[in-house]
């Protein structure tokens, strides 16, 4: 499994909830901003589902704004 900190702007993350398990990836499709700022080639956005080590619960980020831990 792939350990990752979910980003600091969750509340997860600042109730100290902050690690966690790469459960799946999915896409989203890219609306408003998003799809100017964030979105690949396709418009769309990678979502990350992590399980919390803390709560046990599965959140759902953006890929891109999780840190891979070694």
């Amino acid at each position: 499994m792939i350990r990752v900190q979910i980003p600091a702007y969750t509340d997860h993350w600042m109730k100290g909830d902050r690690y966690g398990e790469l459960v799946k990836t999915s896409q989203q499709k890219a609306t408003g901003v998003g799809r100017m700022l964030l979105s690949n080639a396709s418009g769309m956005l990678d979502i990350a589902h992590v399980k919390l080590d803390k709560s046990g619960k599965t959140v759902s980020v953006l890929m891109d704004d999780c840190e891979v831990l070694l």
